[in-house]
């Protein structure tokens, strides 16, 4: 079942009238929608040179005493994130979610960013294989001795959890 979203107060505004929100992206968040299920989504438009990209901030909000969290409890699985792209922006906007370089992290609270880029953007690579353009794999060669990669094969399989065939074979 889709969640219903109700377009409400943006931090911008709190900012601006209240002093509320601080900080470089949260204070020019100009739009905020809500979920019935608790989850927030910022936004702001950014002029980039791949034209104007939206810049999603969301968070799970709950009503104790933390509000936002900052220790990973409130994680959202991709596949929810997903869900959420497709209800607030759209199914036929590509979003992405960025990994950064270490000295660039920013991870004070379980807040997830996505990039929204416009309708018609498409990057020049993806991962399906016949609607994504696809870029030319680059053949690098085996790494090391691949007696020494079936060993650490062997290795990692003592961390590998059974799954539910193998538990039931017990």
């Amino acid at each position: 079942m889709m969640r219903e979203w109700r377009e409400t107060i943006a931090p911008q505004y709190l900012h601006d009238q209240f002093g509320a929100y601080h900080g470089q992206w949260m204070p020019q968040m100009d739009r905020c929608w809500m979920s019935n299920d608790g989850i927030q989504v910022t936004s702001r438009l950014l002029i980039t040179p791949w034209g104007k990209v939206e810049h999603a901030a969301i968070s799970i909000i709950t009503h104790d005493d933390l509000w936002l969290s900052s220790n990973g409890e409130r994680d959202i699985p991709w596949r929810v994130k997903q869900e959420i792209k497709n209800e607030v922006f759209g199914e036929n906007r590509l979003a992405i979610e960025v990994f950064p370089k270490q000295k660039n992290l920013v991870d004070a609270m379980d807040i997830y960013h996505l990039w929204v880029f416009p309708k018609d953007f498409e990057l020049p690579f993806g991962i399906h294989p016949t609607r994504d353009k696809q870029a030319k794999a680059v053949r690098r060669g085996v790494p090391q001795d691949p007696t020494q990669l079936a060993e650490n094969f062997k290795w990692a399989q003592q961390f590998i959890v059974p799954g539910e065939e193998d538990q039931n074979a017990v």
